[in-house]
């Protein structure tokens, strides 16, 4: 016999005791949450035309309406908690939370993350790791800087270095202050002087407005320049703003250069972006061109394939969307940054978003003016990212989750995963074509969300005063219903969505964000139960005949 077979196993460790005490009180928590999902959900009426919309758990986790103030004032008990006490807060914190496994989560890009990621950050989390300085982090910082490299050289750049922060806002953030601390040095210890402005796309993210409020520079001095039909920024209007904020005594800090976004994939031409913000530092003999930032949290995923590669994408509607995208994005390499979602796109948990520079200038112009990055920074115990970050208590779990997912799938493994959301949106478009009441209105876009438009009857029209109020109520009732706990598809409405980029073509729509391929018939299902809620709403309508609410919803999410 196999004297081997006798040795006894290593013991086990402290740490690997603890893990397991965590996974098994983990699995604890979960059993309940979903217990007290499925216990709200059997207390609902069973729907005639659903069915089978009780037998699994929804998109949402059932929600109960209540007022924050209220909440507030009634939360006075500061005994200490029992354990069933504790298992029902737990399952408190997921009410209303929507569920990216459910095959009807369509609201927003939001996809159920690896299991490797996943399991990565979870880890991350148990050992308590701080990214702050190496010398507590182990690794983490290096690992960092990994992700921002491996970004950077798809985007062109071979000395890319960056930070891992908790969303795109951060990420615009980062960009606009490394701008404003280019074009007006002294700013880092003196404040910003006040004839500085930078300027975005009438299509970019809500938030730069309030990125530049938060920095101090005030939201008043963030200017949208007028997009063309194709949702990308009109040259001539960039020119003009360009000219006329260099006429009025203002620099111009940054451009915000659109890299896809949620709706419509506005996506700028970043060769014709920096053509002519060179051209204008030469004209007007400036030290240096605007900064130019690509905010691509979204449309990072497609630097995953290779240009020269794109003949391997077999359907010729998706290879046509990708090489479009890599022609606007053909120049990357001559911008200072971008962004990058990877809890958006790259199969991780939230949260993990990098801001990504051209080079590591950015440590110095994101400090406070007294400290400046050297080689000796960049040895193993001499790292310190607090220099140039906004947090100093810094979470690790986005950076060893994108890079588990890097290392796990590499560059074409994600460039099959885009291919992949390109081919469930030209599935779900086929769906909502083969039911026939839909319209589908973004065939232009260059991204794979799904807007389409469905028609009201002309009595029912007649019950609102505009066809608006008609959608808005639609989308509250079908919204109402997820809330509830029935698992139907959850999805969104776009109010004063213009078909193309027209102006002229403004409508209200309503729209679908696969993150997964499906089959033809579970599609199909999908698209039949909104035309059924759709049915209904307006035979309710014309039975009850009432006045409809008015219904306020805030601009979507860009």
């Amino acid at each position: 016999m196999n004297k081997l077979l006798h040795i006894p196993p290593p013991p086990i460790s402290a740490e690997s005791e603890g893990l397991q005490a965590l996974i098994n009180y983990t699995q604890v928590l979960d059993h309940h949450v979903q217990q007290r999902a499925r216990t709200c959900q059997s207390m609902l009426p069973a729907l005639a035309f659903a069915p089978d919309a009780l037998t699994d758990t929804g998109p949402k986790y059932p929600i109960r309406a209540f007022s924050y103030l209220d909440e507030l004032e009634r939360d006075n008990d500061e005994t200490p908690a029992d354990e069933n006490q504790l298992l029902d807060e737990v399952a408190r914190y997921f009410r209303g939370a929507i569920r990216p496994q459910s095959r009807h989560s369509l609201f927003n890009m939001v996809p159920e993350p690896s299991v490797a990621a996943t399991a990565a950050a979870w880890l991350a989390t148990a050992y308590n790791t701080n990214s702050l300085m190496d010398a507590f982090g182990g690794e983490a910082l290096l690992i960092e800087q990994q992700v921002a490299r491996r970004i950077g050289r798809w985007a062109g750049w071979t000395h890319a270095m960056g930070i891992a922060c908790n969303g795109g806002k951060l990420t615009l953030m980062y960009a606009i202050k490394s701008a404003l601390s280019r074009v007006a040095p002294d700013s880092l210890r003196t404040g910003l002087p006040p004839d500085i402005v930078i300027l975005c796309s009438e299509g970019a993210h809500y938030c730069v407005e309030h990125a530049a409020s938060l920095l101090g520079l005030g939201s008043d001095n963030c200017l949208r320049v007028p997009a063309n039909s194709e949702g990308r920024m009109c040259t001539e209007a960039l020119r003009r703003t360009l000219n006329e904020q260099h006429a009025c005594g203002r620099r111009v800090a940054a451009i915000i250069c659109c890299g896809g976004t949620t709706i419509n994939f506005n996506c700028e031409d970043t060769h014709e972006v920096r053509e002519i913000s060179q051209a204008f530092a030469q004209e007007h003999h400036l030290k240096q061109r605007p900064y130019l930032h690509l905010d691509s949290v979204i449309g990072w995923l497609y630097l995953s394939l290779p240009a020269a590669d794109k003949h391997q994408i077999s359907c010729p509607r998706i290879r046509a969307r990708i090489a479009e995208v890599h022609h606007r994005l053909r120049d990357t390499s001559g911008f200072d940054s971008l962004g990058v979602d990877f809890h958006k796109n790259g199969l991780c948990p939230y949260a993990s978003s990098f801001f990504i520079a051209r080079e590591r200038r950015f440590m110095d112009e994101l400090g406070d003016g007294n400290y400046h990055y050297t080689d000796k920074d960049f040895q193993y115990g001499q790292f310190r990212a607090y220099r140039y970050t906004f947090e100093n208590s810094r979470p690790s779990q986005g950076i060893l989750a994108a890079w588990i997912n890097l290392r796990k799938l590499g560059r074409y493994g994600y460039a099959a995963y885009l291919n992949r959301l390109h081919e469930a949106r030209d599935a779900l478009t086929h769906a909502l074509e083969r039911h026939g009441l839909f319209r589908v209105l973004n065939h232009a876009s260059l991204g794979w969300e799904v807007v389409f438009e469905i028609p009201f009857e002309s009595d029912v029209v007649a019950l609102a005063s505009t066809r608006q109020e008609l959608a808005m109520n639609f989308m509250q009732e079908c919204w109402e219903r997820v809330d509830a706990g029935y698992d139907l598809p959850l999805f969104s409405v776009v109010p004063e969505y213009r078909i193309d980029n027209d102006p002229n073509a403004v409508t209200t729509a309503f729209f679908l964000y696969p993150m997964r391929q499906r089959s033809h018939y579970e599609w199909d299902e999908t698209v039949a139960l909104i035309a059924t809620q759709f049915h209904l709403f307006q035979s309710r309508l014309r039975i009850e005949q009432k006045t409809l609410g008015q219904m306020q919803f805030e601009n979507p999410i860009r």
